[in-house]
């Protein structure tokens, strides 16, 4: 009972009740004190193993991967918590589609567990959705998870630097080589100076093409580090 009562808790409820019950494993169901995964599923979680430092896929030998070698992305740098696959594409699914954004908090701190050691960029910017997209879901899973990083690393993040001038069909919905064309003009920086070291927030790195459109503007308006990261890596099959 307790886990179907959950499953339809608005945000802000299920935070106060997180603080005074343990809850429900998002995965298994069994009783979780403080996370929103039990400490068995979080330890069950698949692993991306050996990546591209520029694009976060998944390498066997070599520095880079081959398509980085032969079409270098826009980004310098991506970093990826976890595989796209279950169960996190199901996890992803809750924090995206269906209000569970106590689950930005909780990938936020694992990723912060992974990235404090490395050289911190300057600003978070998270992918931004059209105006339209917003009204449709009530908030920005991007800039959920922004905000939580952003409390964890110290790093100021902002949505002020890059707008969705271009309400595009969601990538996943259309074929993978119509992808680049769908979403080519869809950003627009609207700043005129950037921080030199910014890192774009994001929930899933698929085919990198939101993220090299964002990347070539947010460049232009002047960065010179531009670093990806996101949940979850889509793993790729040539």
């Amino acid at each position: 009972m307790a886990r179907e009562f959950l499953s339809v808790m608005p945000h802000r409820f299920w935070q106060l009740y997180s603080k005074l019950m343990p809850i429900p494993c998002r995965l298994c169901g069994k009783m979780s004190q403080y996370r929103a995964i039990c400490q068995a599923c979080l330890q069950n979680l698949p692993s991306l193993g050996d990546v591209c430092p520029r694009c976060a896929s998944p390498i066997k030998n070599g520095y880079l991967c081959g398509h980085c070698l032969n079409q270098p992305p826009e980004q310098d740098l991506s970093f990826s918590l976890l595989p796209y696959i279950d169960p996190v594409k199901r996890l992803i699914a809750d924090l995206k589609y269906h209000d569970k954004v106590f689950l930005s908090p909780f990938f936020a701190q694992l990723m912060a567990d992974k990235l404090h050691d490395r050289l911190l960029p300057d600003l978070l910017i998270p992918i931004p959705l059209h105006p339209n997209r917003i009204r449709q879901r009530g908030y920005n899973q991007a800039f959920e998870l922004a905000k939580a990083l952003s409390t964890r690393l110290g790093i100021r993040t902002s949505n002020d630097y890059l707008i969705r001038t271009i309400d595009t069909q969601s990538q996943a919905a259309i074929p993978f080589k119509a992808r680049k064309k769908n979403i080519q003009h869809a950003f627009k920086s609207v700043q005129t100076k950037v921080p030199s070291h910014i890192a774009i927030i994001d929930d899933v790195l698929t085919t990198g093409h939101t993220a090299n459109a964002a990347a070539k503007q947010l460049r232009k308006a002047g960065a010179t580090t531009i670093e990806i990261w996101t949940i979850a890596r889509a793993i790729r099959h040539y």
